[in-house]
C-alpha cells in the first residue's frame, strides 16, 4: 500500500475558486493540436465572444510554452468551448474515477 506522500490527493473544487491553473510543454503542444488549422488571430478573437481579452502573441508563447507557467480558468474553459473538447483533454489530465463516500454530517 502507498504512503501518504506517495497517494495524489486529487481536490475537487470549483473553477471559480481557481486562480490558475499549472501550464505544460505538454498541454501547448495539446493545445496546437485542438486548434487544427484556426489561425490565432481569429482564436484570439472568438476568445472575446466568451469574454476574453488575449492576445495571439501570448496564443502562441501558450503554445510554445514560452514564459508561461500558469493559465487562468476563465481562458481555458473557453479554449474548450471553442475546441468543443473537455477541460481534462485540454489539460492532458489521466482518467480518474472520483467516488465520493459518506457525504453527511455524521463522517
Amino acid at each position: 500500500m502507498a504512503s501518504r506522500e506517495e497517494m495524489e490527493e486529487v481536490v475537487m473544487l470549483p473553477l471559480t475558486e481557481v486562480g490558475s491553473i499549472k501550464w505544460t510543454a505538454a498541454r501547448g503542444q495539446k493545445m496546437r493540436e485542438l486548434r487544427g488549422d484556426i489561425p490565432l488571430l481569429n482564436l484570439s478573437k472568438r476568445l472575446t465572444e466568451f469574454e476574453v481579452d488575449i492576445s495571439r502573441q501570448y496564443l502562441n508563447r501558450m503554445e510554445t510554452n514560452t514564459d508561461v507557467k500558469n493559465a487562468s480558468p476563465e481562458v481555458l474553459t473557453a479554449l474548450c468551448k471553442i475546441f468543443g473538447c473537455t477541460l481534462a483533454e485540454l489539460l492532458c489530465l489521466k482518467s480518474t474515477k472520483i467516488v465520493q463516500l459518506g457525504v453527511g454530517n455524521h463522517n
